[in-house]
């Protein structure tokens, strides 16, 4: 029995240890980065107000954005930062809808700063935010989705951090994701499907553990991945003498964050934890699976275009590609492996309720791992999030089904890259499925049609003449 026992004990608890070791350890260090950046952090009503206004550029890529822009500009004109200190561009790059009817109205409306339209002949986010920087005139360059909404002090915020710290060269906000039974237009309270607003809630912690706990951590190592393309800023010396954005990967983000922490190597890349934009919650499964194929499609590629980044995995400071490729693949893959062998174990001889017992085991440690993340973001968070995060009290039973889903997403970008072109736009599967199994019917009707029918009548007429 003893033997037995020891037996049990090795097999299932090495399996066991495997989470704690890919995020419990993670979970730890960004833990104890982000209590330390709560402890030094000064509460907003004890900070000197600012001495000087700076010129900011806000630049807004839009693309059918005839329903979206009016939220984001509403925001921007509600700014603390003096509307005579900000400029703002708003990039179409061919918009199909009444994106140029909205923007007429728009700029009329009363704005003590000023609001530009550029309209471009060719399509891409990239090629709209090179447009809008080679037309701005400020010292500070935002780039903000037409998509979002920006808290009313979100750029006070952001320019404060860049007047303190000469030597950051660009940072990237902290974003937020709204309510889900939120109407965006109108704020008010509606009624959804409750696994839509479980997903909504989901990716809110996820975001809000990822910029407020993973982004503190990386700010203090000087290893921040990726600008948030939803809200980031950058010193206009900085950003010229880069290449700006380019489309050569799908993650012009990571590209120019890579780039900037290679080139600029005294200067830093941070996360602003007080300058908030709000995003949507992804509307369906299919759009989630998408974004998170692009994401991680885009890593792969960034990481395969800056070899110089490629240091060891236990260094602690700066970008360690080596490092993120280790923990998001590599000691990731026990979770591939545990998806399809648990459900198969007892046909290998093990008792239903061995598996049962060790599948409730796993789960049980992810949701210690998710409720240690919880408590240390509710304990950093304040207003209008804690209230939020204490409704959510439920959530750390759910976030580890969310996370196995994303991972799966993010899985699926990694197998994209070896055999699919170049996209910016990735598709959901079932789409991905349907149009594989056209292609596979044409294929089989066109040898059916012009190699194997005409093959098998030659045939036949053969034997035919011969009788």
């Amino acid at each position: 029995m003893t033997d037995q026992l020891i037996g049990f004990a090795l097999f299932w608890g090495v399996w066991m240890v495997v989470p704690l070791l890919i995020d419990g350890v993670t979970a730890i260090a960004y833990l104890s980065a982000a209590i330390r950046a709560s402890i030094k952090r000064v509460p907003l009503h004890k900070r000197s107000p600012l001495k000087g206004f700076p010129l900011v550029s806000i630049i807004v890529p839009a693309y059918n954005g005839a329903d979206v822009l009016p939220i984001c500009l509403k925001a921007i004109r509600e700014q603390t930062y003096p509307g005579t200190s900000i400029e703002v561009l708003v990039v179409d790059n061919r918009s199909t809808d009444n994106t140029s009817g909205v923007m007429a109205a728009e700029q009329e409306r009363p704005f003590d700063g000023n609001i530009s339209f550029i309209s471009l002949p060719y399509k891409g986010k990239a090629g709209a935010l090179n447009a809008g920087i080679h037309h701005s005139r400020g010292e500070l360059i935002f780039n903000v989705d037409a998509d979002t909404s920006l808290a009313t002090d979100a750029v006070y915020e952001m320019v404060r951090a860049f007047e303190l710290d000469k030597s950051l060269a660009a940072a990237t906000g902290a974003v937020e994701v709204s309510p889900p039974d939120r109407d965006p237009m109108t704020g008010e309270k509606r009624e959804i499907h409750p696994l839509r607003n479980a997903l909504g809630q989901a990716e809110f912690v996820e975001y809000y553990e990822g910029f407020r706990i993973g982004r503190q951590y990386q700010s203090q190592t000087n290893s921040l991945f990726t600008l948030a393309g939803a809200f980031s800023a950058f010193r206009r010396d900085v950003m010229l003498r880069t290449f700006m954005y380019d489309q050569r990967t799908v993650s012009e983000d990571t590209d120019l964050t890579f780039y900037i922490a290679m080139n600029f190597p005294e200067m830093k890349v941070q996360a602003i934890a007080d300058a908030i934009v709000y995003v949507h919650p992804t509307p369906t499964l299919g759009q989630l699976y998408a974004q998170r194929v692009r994401w991680q499609r885009g890593q792969i590629e960034v990481a395969a275009m800056y070899p110089e980044l490629e240091r060891h995995p236990f260094r602690l400071r700066g970008i360690s590609i080596a490092k993120s490729l280790l923990v998001d693949h590599t000691l990731a893959f026990p979770r591939v492996v545990w998806t399809f062998l648990l459900p198969f174990m007892f046909l290998l001889g093990y008792p239903v309720e061995v598996v049962i017992t060790a599948t409730l085991g796993l789960y049980l440690i992810y949701i210690g791992v998710e409720a240690l993340y919880y408590l240390v973001a509710f304990w950093v968070s304040e207003g209008e999030p804690r209230k939020r995060l204490r409704s959510l009290w439920w959530i750390p039973v759910f976030m580890p089904l969310y996370r196995w889903i994303t991972f799966w997403f993010r899985f699926s970008g990694f197998l994209s890259v070896l055999k699919e072109p170049k996209q910016w736009q990735a598709r959901d599967p079932l789409s991905e499925s349907y149009d594989s199994l056209r292609r596979l019917a044409v294929v089989a009707v066109t040898f059916l049609t012009e190699s194997f029918m005409p093959k098998l009548a030659a045939i036949i007429g053969g034997v035919v003449r011969l009788r």
